[in-house]
């Protein structure tokens, strides 16, 4: 029963850790793409 648990944090952790991963690749793509399409406000696009 514990290593089921054991097995169950490392699943949960990974899916974690690649999503943060995943997240902090697409979000400034997508950011790159709006301003790039003239989406966002030239103010508004982070330095």
């Amino acid at each position: 029963m514990k290593f089921i648990g054991f097995l169950i944090f490392v699943f949960v952790f990974l899916m974690a850790f690649w999503t943060v991963v995943f997240l902090a690749g697409v979000i400034p793509y997508m950011i790159f793409v709006w301003a790039k399409e003239g989406k966002l406000e030239s103010n508004q696009i982070p330095s």
